[in-house]
């Protein structure tokens, strides 16, 4: 299993999809301590091979460092995705205490168009930490876009060429936010393609390099080779099938699919959390409807 740990729901922006402009939070989270003992309790009880900690935005939780050392210690791969805006500085530290694996979310390439997407300036920060994160020898480096009408996928392609970088467009979803206006602004993983093609840009696919929830395309005559396009299809064709994702919330909350909103409320002791987890994973199911009526950040994505 992949256990995604949304270590705090705040966050810095208000992307159009995620978070209305005047976002509430929730007044209290689990500790430090609770989060850390119920990610080893559903690490333990799930067979969690690989996590991922999440938000909100992750960088806003002082005790970051804290928990990507916890997560190393129970599995050889640490993942984490965040905005960047805050990332660069952090970046020593959190590789120290063993991340190994970054994703960066970006939606786009010039300032008017990342304000607008947002809300919040800050793009050359987020630019700035993906560069930080390749020099300091993060590999992949992945940059994810989530994809919509209004979004310039030449220009991301063309950065993803010339960066070195991987990029994931990701099919818009019907979550919180975006749910009034998800079927106006969403583009197919096709389409996508073929915007990119009418662009110039020549991408031969490369089923070699798929991934569990992406099919990925090389970028012709790009000037660096490990340089990629992957088209994360959750709208178009779910990969529910092939799903073994978990997630934990920041409130304690276990849900084993994206689309729940209701979870599992891990309360008791170590044994009684573990009897959870496992009823849980053993009623985990493919959702009724791609509908989600809380906001991502509830979940940490």
């Amino acid at each position: 299993m992949y256990l995604r740990v949304s270590v705090t729901d705040r966050c810095n922006l208000r992307c159009v999809y995620c978070l209305p402009a005047d976002a509430r939070f929730a007044p209290s989270r689990a500790s430090t301590l609770d989060l850390l003992r119920l990610t080893r309790l559903v690490t333990e009880a799930g067979m969690v091979r690989k996590i991922r900690i999440t938000g909100g935005e992750p960088t806003l939780c002082d005790d970051l460092v804290e928990h990507v050392r916890h997560a190393r210690g129970l599995v050889p791969v640490v993942g984490m995705t965040t905005n960047g805006i805050l990332l660069e500085p952090l970046l020593p530290a959190l590789q120290d205490a063993g991340l190994n694996r970054l994703n960066i979310s970006l939606d786009a390439l010039d300032a008017e168009s990342f304000r607008r997407v947002s809300r919040r300036d800050g793009l050359d920060r987020v630019v700035s930490s993906i560069r930080a994160a390749k020099r300091l020898g993060f590999d992949p480096v992945k940059v994810n876009a989530v994809a919509m009408a209004s979004t310039d996928y030449a220009a991301l392609v063309r950065f993803a060429a010339w960066e070195g970088i991987h990029l994931r467009f990701i099919e818009l979803m019907a979550i919180g936010e975006a749910r009034p206006w998800q079927a106006d602004e969403y583009v197919s993983a096709d389409e996508m393609r073929r915007r990119i093609f009418d662009a110039g840009i020549s991408l031969s696919e490369r089923t070699d390099h798929d991934e569990p929830t992406s099919r990925v395309w090389s970028i012709d005559g790009t000037p660096v080779e490990e340089a990629s396009v992957g088209f994360i299809t959750t709208t178009s064709a779910p990969f529910c099938a092939t799903c073994d994702r978990l997630r934990l919330t920041s409130q304690a909350k276990l849900h084993t699919c994206l689309m729940d909103d209701n979870g599992h409320l891990l309360l008791g002791d170590d044994d009684t959390v573990r009897a959870t987890v496992r009823r849980a994973i053993a009623g985990k199911r493919p959702p009724k409807a791609f509908v989600r009526q809380g906001n991502m950040a509830e979940i940490g994505g």
